[in-house]
């Protein structure tokens, strides 16, 4: 691939510097796809799709950036993005009935379990409302709600991936949940 890539290149210079792009950040990359989509397949697919959007559209950006953490953080971000859009891709065109249940079971929210949590919301709204909330979010609840719920990335897993206490990552999303449920107006009664 990497061949193919330096092909939509014109410069020389530019050509070495995708290269040791490539070649440094690629497992990296990866990596982080492949928690996200959870298959090799999947994940190469992703890793592809960045690059050659680098090569063909963003390299004046990509090579505009001068601290080698801000490229990795760039490089990983661009991957985290093309691997959550193509599963929101691929759940938008999954079909999803979901049930209503008794608004009592909503009492206590901080005590929910994970499991309960997430029955409480399937059964009041569809899921791709419920996705719509979770990307309305501020970015530091969405990413704990989306990887947890959505993709079922354990909490010290998220914690690893996003650099973060565990402990920390508990606590945002116990209050993530809290946001998501008023923003999806689940209480009491009250339904979508």
């Amino acid at each position: 691939m990497l061949l193919f890539y330096l092909s939509l290149i014109d410069n020389d210079e530019d050509k070495r510097t995708f290269e040791d792009i490539y070649l440094t950040y690629r497992q990296d990359m990866f990596r982080l796809a492949r928690t996200i989509v959870r298959t090799d397949a999947d994940a190469e697919d992703i890793v592809e799709d960045v690059f050659l959007k680098i090569a063909s559209r963003h390299l004046v950006t990509v090579t505009n950036i001068e601290s080698p953490t801000d490229l990795r953080n760039y490089l990983l971000k661009a991957t985290k993005n093309t691997a959550l859009n193509a599963i929101s891709q691929q759940q938008h065109m999954q079909i999803v009935s979901l049930d209503i249940i008794d608004e009592t079971s909503l009492t206590d929210i901080p005590n929910l379990s994970n499991g309960s949590f997430v029955e409480a919301i399937c059964s009041k709204a569809d899921y791709a409302k419920i996705l719509t909330a979770i990307n309305e979010l501020n970015q530091l609840y969405r990413d704990i709600l989306y990887y947890h719920f959505v993709l079922e990335i354990s909490v010290p897993e998220i914690a690893s991936h996003l650099n973060r206490k565990v402990s920390s990552v508990k606590k945002q999303l116990i209050r993530g949940k809290k946001l998501l449920l008023a923003k999806l107006d689940i209480t009491g009664g009250n339904q979508l």
